[in-house]
């Protein structure tokens, strides 16, 4: 194999890889119903603040003390971190408002698109590039 014949399979090799990993990334509105939105109030159990996306595990508020876990999933975690995200943002006990995208496939699991954060004081909406304040009476 010459020089040449091995610089076109690595260029070829390049981009069906790189195809691939762009293809991948878009498997959050292959996993979410996003012509669906539900509103629920949430306790905060986990913050897993990783790469790409981060997860809180979380409850209802209405049913805070049960075992009944949810998994919601969030934006890129280097966009949230440019919004100020750290890992101690979302807290163990921390009750926020979210509206999210439903798993057809796990009725558990949302694919976060707004939350509210009273303790924080702001309000986040997934692919905004800010976070806006609460108002007082909310």
């Amino acid at each position: 194999m010459n020089l040449t014949t091995m610089a076109r399979a690595f260029i070829f090799i390049f981009f069906l890889m790189l195809s691939g990993l762009l293809q991948s990334h878009h498997w959050v509105s292959e996993n979410y119903d996003d012509s669906s939105l539900v509103y629920v109030e949430v306790v905060v159990k986990e913050f897993r603040f990783i790469n790409p996306h981060p997860f809180v595990e979380v409850t209802l508020a209405e049913q805070a003390d049960s075992d009944d876990v949810w998994t919601l999933e969030m934006d890129n975690r280097w966009e949230l971190q440019a919004l100020g995200f750290t890992d101690d943002t979302l807290r163990l006990g921390d009750q926020i408002r979210v509206a999210a995208n439903p798993s057809p496939f796990d009725d558990r699991a949302l694919y976060i698109r707004l939350i509210e954060h009273p303790r924080l004081g702001f309000r986040y909406v997934h692919n905004m590039r800010e976070l806006y304040a609460l108002d007082e009476a909310e």
